[in-house]
This record gives C-alpha cells, structure tokens and sequence, in this order.
C-alpha cells in the first residue's frame, strides 16, 4: 500500500488501489451476506455485545455498520485523484496538488 500526501498543505488520499491488494470495493462486497443473503434476517440486531465496542460506539445494527462503512469508503473514493500506482507513476512529473497547487508529494 502506499499513501500519497502534499507537504505543502494537508491534502492527502486513500492508499492505492490493486485488484489483488488494497480494494476497498472488494472489502465492501464482504458485507452481502448481511445485505442480502444468509444472515440479512439480523441486519437490525445488535453488531455486537462486547462492552469495549458499546463504549466506543453505543448500541448500533448490524445495518448502521454497513452505511457507515459505505459512507467512508465513498467519501475516500470520491477524494481519490490517482486511484491506482500506475496512474501516479504515469502523472508524477507533472502532478500538481490538487488543493494547494504545490508539487511537493510524499508517498509513505
């Protein structure tokens, strides 16, 4: 995985995406089977029991789980300008941050 980041401003995006690696979309389509197979019928229980997850972030379904993972995971897509290391590898001479303008990149 690598995070691509501007040292001039607190622009920053998602890791890079690999078919076979970091794949948020593959991650997402992991919660079906809550969605819509085998276990959809406990969408509205509790996601869990355990008193260190309820004081983290209370007493939440299995259903409010899903959104909230979805949300995040489009708000990292929505903010990606090079979803891939080979659109990177091919912009990067001339890349400019799409915040500040800056050309002063970190990949970490």
């Amino acid at each position: 995985m690598a995070f691509l980041h501007c040292e001039s401003c607190d622009w920053q995006q998602d890791d890079f995406y690999e078919m076979d690696g970091y794949n948020p979309p593959k991650y997402l389509s992991s919660w079906n089977d809550s969605l819509c197979g085998k276990r959809s019928d406990k969408i509205d229980e509790l996601f869990s029991k355990d008193s260190q997850f309820l004081r983290e972030f209370g007493p939440i379904s299995t259903r409010e789980i899903i959104a909230k993972e979805y949300d995040k995971y489009a708000q990292r897509i929505r903010g990606m300008k090079w979803i891939t290391r080979e659109q990177w590898d091919r912009d990067k001479d001339t890349a400019v941050c799409p915040k500040c303008g800056d050309r002063n990149f970190d990949i970490d």
